[in-house]
């Protein structure tokens, strides 16, 4: 399976998927330092501006926790007029990759900031998309920490381009 972790951090993706991704995408030093430890021979594609979509191959799954600061209530909210606001380089991919499963990860507060043109623009690559919010404390943590999931599989039963809640 080729793994396409972009924004990858620490490669929670990666570490929930039980797969070394064969690609990852991070400018942070400190994040890209942790990748390389981890995963040494793991490519690491640098800032997702400006990566060569075209000389990947195949990608099965492509992951994106893209950066929650515009969108977070703990932040200013700028949302697309924020300059960590990612989103556009993140569809750029999935668009040039055409991978078979898109996992996005933000915080709650991008629902209410931005997410219908997440959403729109899955549906016009022809990506359906499922989402909920889950809790840190669903998994057993301490404290209540809300993200939402998108999971997008690029073709499904219930048709292309069709979005739909998870818990429909």
């Amino acid at each position: 399976m080729n793994v396409l972790h972009l924004c990858a951090g620490i490669d929670g993706f990666g570490l929930a998927l039980d797969a070394t991704p064969t690609w990852v995408s991070d400018n942070d030093p400190d994040a890209a330092a942790v990748l390389a430890h981890h995963y040494p021979d793991t490519p690491n594609l640098g800032d997702v501006w400006s990566a060569d979509w075209a000389a990947l191959g195949t990608v099965d799954v492509l992951c994106a926790g893209y950066p929650c600061q515009p969108f977070s209530a703990a932040g200013k909210r700028k949302g697309t007029e924020d300059d960590r606001h990612l989103w556009p380089a993140i569809r750029d991919a999935i668009a040039h990759t055409r991978p078979g499963l898109v996992l996005l990860e933000n915080v709650r507060g991008h629902l209410s900031l931005g997410f219908d043109i997440v959403l729109g623009d899955l549906a016009d690559l022809g990506v359906a998309a499922a989402w909920r919010v889950f809790t840190s404390a669903e998994i057993g943590a301490p404290h209540r920490r809300e993200r939402h999931y998108i999971a997008a599989p690029t073709d499904t039963d219930r048709g292309r381009g069709n979005v739909w809640r998870a818990d429909e």
